[in-house]
């Protein structure tokens, strides 16, 4: 049986959001290198950014969820997955909260530390750049003055590494707290 990869690309903000392209290169990976089914969540008003973004790829294998399941149908849906990959947002609170590997792509503006979803099998990855913790809100790139270099810095193969790893090896509960696995700093 295929294992099944969940994405929730989106936040409630832009600036949170790793970049599309990022997003839809790992759902290339999850599918090539793990011969998985990869399905996307979110809200109604995310469906089409999530069309876009798997636009020409195989329907069997890459599915968009946007804005058709209730909260209860979301979980049932995690529940069955193998991974869930978020940004800082619910989703990936709820996944861990179930108890399903988690990872969790974190911009520079909040601090894992403080706002990281607390579960079982949980990685952060954070690129931290000079301007961390900045608190830059808003729904437009251009409201961060470094073009989000701290979530476009984290490669796809960043994150894929880390669902692979939870999917083989999925940490001790200590683990998620003590070693969040952030990727390491910029230079």
């Amino acid at each position: 049986m295929n294992p099944r990869v969940v994405i929730a690309p989106h936040s409630n903000e832009r600036v949170r959001d790793w970049p599309a392209g990022h997003v839809r290169q790992l759902a290339i990976l999850c599918v090539e290198r793990l011969d998985a089914i990869v399905e996307f969540v979110g809200s109604r008003a995310q469906r089409h950014s999530v069309n876009t973004m798997i636009r020409a790829l195989p329907a069997d294998r890459y599915v968009n969820r946007c804005g058709l399941l209730s909260w209860e149908q979301s979980g049932s849906l995690m529940r069955t997955a193998a991974c869930v990959v978020s940004n800082d947002t619910g989703i990936g609170h709820s996944a861990a909260q179930l108890g399903v590997p988690v990872v969790s792509v974190f911009s520079a503006k909040h601090s894992p530390l403080e706002w990281m979803p607390r579960g079982p099998h949980v990685s952060v990855l954070i690129r931290r750049t000079a301007c961390s913790l900045c608190g830059v809100f808003g729904n437009s790139v251009a409201d961060c003055p470094h073009d989000l270099r701290c979530l476009a810095d984290i490669a796809p193969s960043d994150v894929f590494e880390e669902i692979r790893r939870l999917i083989v090896r999925p940490p001790r509960p200590a683990d998620a707290l003590a070693g969040q696995n952030p990727v390491p700093s910029a230079p």
